[in-house]
């Protein structure tokens, strides 16, 4: 599978990820907070919770967990956009994962 292929499957399981979570809050009767519930389930699942708390806390918040998820996500623009952000921050990662390591490779070549 091409590197771009790769990064496109890896952004669209995160956008399933995404979209899950957020049903799965919505039917848990999140009601409002259903957006930032599914965020924040979403940020768990990739394990991406200690970046957010690390994120917030630079923002000058004190918080941890599920609650430096919300802030960090009202503080890029809500819960469509922190959703946006992990599709394409998780294909990008992909993609420069591949990028590193090809580039690596060809070095130990050149030895």
């Amino acid at each position: 599978m091409e590197p771009f292929e790769k990064a496109i499957e890896t952004g669209a399981k995160t956008a399933v990820v995404v979209g899950t979570s957020v049903v799965s809050a919505s039917v848990a009767g999140a009601g409002s907070l259903t957006g930032y519930a599914g965020i924040a389930s979403t940020v768990s699942s990739l394990g991406l919770g200690g970046a957010t708390t690390a994120i917030a806390g630079a923002m000058g918040s004190s918080v941890a967990g599920a609650a430096a998820t919300s802030v960090v996500t009202a503080a890029v623009g809500g819960p469509v956009v922190m959703g946006a952000i992990l599709v394409g921050g998780a294909a990008a990662a992909t993609y420069g994962g591949y990028q590193v390591c090809n580039w690596v490779g060809k070095q130990a070549k050149l030895w």
